[in-house]
């Protein structure tokens, strides 16, 4: 439970860091905001597939 806790908020703060650092780059949708939202999940979904492992296997 510590670990996708851990790794839950890794992904997010490496996600909002990727996020603010590369920008919006891919268009989902039409509105800016929906798409700056969707762009935000795109980066936080591949932070935590890189995540879990370090956490799992490296860390613990």
């Amino acid at each position: 439970m510590p670990a996708l806790v851990l790794s839950l908020t890794g992904a997010l703060v490496l996600g909002g860091i990727l996020w603010v650092i590369i920008g919006t780059r891919f268009k989902f949708a039409k509105d800016s905001t929906q798409n700056d939202i969707l762009n935000f999940l795109v980066y936080f979904v591949a932070s935590l597939a890189i995540m879990l492992p370090v956490v799992i296997f490296i860390i613990a």
